[in-house]
């Protein structure tokens, strides 16, 4: 795991680049960049407790972790959710998410395997209940979300760190994260012939795949593959499965400076997100869209 003083130089140079390329990003980075620079030197690797591992499911495909049921410091992850809701208390909102946070973590409950509360739907990837939740208490899914998600990041990044350890990722085939199972959230092109490397939406463990096979339904029909481009937005584009509907964002690295941190890149291509789904309600292919995305 790099130091917190190099992760920190990076979080600070991937903002001005993000700011660089699409100015009406800056707002919005720099309160996640604030949230992810609070998260540093929180924890560390030794103090965190680790998640069960079972080679035997990689063996079969399946993810490393069975994430559903991981098992974390839940005190320290509720603890560090309140810090980061703080950080936002002064903004337009911040009370509301400040209280409806406390709100989630009296749901919670006893501590314990109860004490997960709504972190479990945002390791499961469970939107409608984060969206339930979040309504009972008065905030906001999208916010809550990603101050959970960054609450558990420390615990997740090192524990996907060790687990790493013990896998071939040039093995894994599949379109789900090897460590924990989740669907990736961006993909980046980088390399000579544009080599495609899928990053998890949740513990961020970086994995090749192939550039024209589907992460979400593997498959790799000619035909069905093709893409959105933003225009006046070289390097950024949304890569689309006619066959399951799915996308995904990709950031082209031969035309963009990295390296990616997921929870900032994805935060700063959310325009990428209503492209893609202002397609899908309209059903209608722009001219772009006729390309090949490995051409």
């Amino acid at each position: 795991m790099p130091e917190p003083s190099v992760e920190r130089q990076t979080i600070e140079e991937r903002i001005q680049n993000i700011v660089q390329r699409t100015p009406a990003y800056q707002e919005l980075c720099q309160l996640v960049g604030e949230l992810l620079l609070h998260t540093l030197e929180q924890d560390r690797p030794e103090d965190l407790p680790q998640p069960q591992s079972d080679t035997s499911r990689w063996k079969q495909g399946r993810s490393l972790w069975d994430r559903g049921r991981l098992e974390l410091d839940w005190p320290r992850r509720w603890e560090l959710a309140i810090e980061l809701a703080q950080v936002v208390a002064d903004r337009p909102g911040g009370a509301e998410t400040v209280q409806a946070l406390a709100g989630l973590r009296a749901d919670a409950g006893p501590q314990g395997g109860e004490g997960a509360g709504a972190f479990r739907a945002v390791l499961t990837g469970d939107g409608k209940a984060l969206e339930r939740a979040a309504r009972k208490h008065g905030g906001q899914a999208p916010v809550l979300g990603l101050l959970l998600r960054l609450a558990l990041r420390p615990a997740l990044l090192a524990a996907a760190h060790q687990a790493r350890q013990q896998l071939e990722l040039e093995a894994w085939s599949f379109g789900h994260c090897p460590v924990c199972g989740s669907a990736p959230g961006l993909a980046t092109l980088s390399g000579e012939g544009g080599q495609r490397t899928l990053y998890c939406s949740l513990c961020e463990t970086a994995w090749p795949y192939p550039r024209l096979q589907c992460p979400f339904c593997e498959s790799q029909e000619p035909g069905i593959f093709s893409y959105l481009k933003p225009e006046d937005e070289p390097g950024l584009q949304v890569d689309l499965c006619a066959r399951c509907g799915q996308y995904l964002k990709t950031l082209d690295l031969r035309e963009l400076a990295g390296p990616v941190i997921p929870p900032l890149d994805e935060a700063a291509t959310w325009h990428l997100d209503l492209i893609a789904r202002r397609h899908r309600q309209e059903g209608t292919p722009p001219e772009a869209e006729a390309k090949d995305p490995a051409s």
